[in-house]
C-alpha cells in the first residue's frame, strides 16, 4: 500500500506542477504568438504571420523610449533603496536609540499609503522645489516607495547573523568601519541582492506615482496606458515579447554569474562538515 501511494503521489505532484507551469506561462505564450499575427485583432486561427507589429514598434519609438526610461529609473531606484535600506536596517539591528521604532515606521509608511494619495503628495512636494516632470523625480519618488521592501529583506538577513562574528572582528582589532565593510556587508549581500531585485520589480511595474510626476518622460507603464487610450494594436504584444526576452537574458546572465559561486560552495560544504 505504501508503495502504491508513494508512486501515485509523485505522479500527482508532477501533474500539479505541470498545471502550474501551463497556468503561469500560457498568457505569456499567447502574447508572443499574437505579436506575430498579421491581423490587428487576435483570432484563432490567425490570418497569417508577420513582423509588421515589431516594425511599427521600432518605427514609432515611443514605447521603446519609455522602456529605456524605465531601464534607467528602476535600477537607480533599486540601488538607492538598497543603500538607504542597508544603513537603516543595520542601525535598527545594531543599535538601541531613541526614535528607533519611529525610523522603522517612517520607512514602512509609504507602502501603507494608497498610491493615489502618495502620487498627489509627491507632485505637490516636487512642484514646490521645481523638480516635477523630470526623470529624476520618478527616481526619487520610487526610492521612497521601494526602500521598505528592500530594507525588510536586508533586515531579515541581518537578523540571522551571529553577534559573535562582529564582536570577534572588533576583538581582533578591526575598526567599526572595517567590521561593517568586511563582516556585516558580505553577510548581508544575499539580502541586498534579493532586496534589489524586489525593489527593481516594484519600481518597473509602478504606474500611479510615475503618472503624476513623470511629465514628458513617461516610464513604460505610463506609456502603455497612454498607448491603450489612443489605440490598441498588437504592438503592445510585441513590446511584451521583448520584455520577456530581456527578462530571460537577465536571468540567464544571473545564473552564469552565480553558478561558479554556488559550485564552489557545494565543493567546500563536505570539507567543512
Amino acid at each position: 500500500m505504501s508503495v502504491k501511494s508513494g508512486s501515485r503521489l509523485p505522479a500527482l505532484g508532477r501533474a500539479y506542477l505541470a498545471f502550474c507551469f501551463v497556468f503561469l506561462l500560457l498568457p505569456i505564450a499567447t502574447l508572443i504568438v499574437f505579436s506575430f499575427q498579421r491581423n490587428q485583432y487576435a483570432s484563432i486561427p490567425g490570418q497569417g504571420w508577420s513582423l509588421r507589429w515589431y516594425q511599427k514598434l521600432f518605427s514609432d519609438g515611443s514605447l521603446l523610449d519609455a522602456l529605456q526610461a524605465s531601464l534607467v529609473v528602476s535600477p537607480l531606484a533599486a540601488t538607492g533603496a538598497c543603500v538607504v535600506g542597508f544603513f537603516a536596517a543595520y542601525a535598527i539591528h545594531r543599535y538601541r536609540f531613541r526614535g528607533r521604532v519611529a525610523l522603522m515606521l517612517l520607512i514602512m509608511t509609504p507602502m501603507l499609503i494608497p498610491a493615489l494619495i502618495l502620487g498627489i503628495g509627491f507632485l505637490g512636494l516636487l512642484s514646490r522645489f521645481g523638480l516635477q516632470g523630470e526623470l529624476y523625480s520618478v527616481i526619487l519618488s520610487h526610492i521612497v516607495l521601494v526602500t521598505a521592501p528592500a530594507m525588510a529583506l536586508i533586515q531579515l538577513r541581518l537578523s540571522q547573523m551571529p553577534e559573535s562574528l562582529e564582536e570577534a572582528a572588533r576583538n581582533l582589532g578591526a575598526t567599526e568601519w572595517q567590521s561593517l565593510t568586511r563582516i556585516v556587508l558580505p553577510w548581508a549581500l544575499p539580502g541586498i541582492a534579493g532586496g534589489w531585485i524586489l525593489a527593481f520589480t516594484f519600481s518597473f511595474d509602478e504606474f500611479v506615482i510615475a503618472w503624476f510626476v513623470c511629465g514628458f518622460h513617461p516610464t513604460l507603464p505610463v506609456a502603455i496606458y497612454a498607448y491603450i487610450v489612443g489605440s490598441a494594436d498588437p504592438s503592445l504584444n510585441a513590446m511584451a515579447a521583448i520584455i520577456f526576452l530581456l527578462s530571460c537574458v537577465m536571468l540567464l546572465c544571473a545564473e552564469l554569474i552565480l553558478a561558479p559561486f554556488l559550485a564552489d560552495r557545494r565543493v567546500e560544504a563536505p570539507a567543512v562538515a
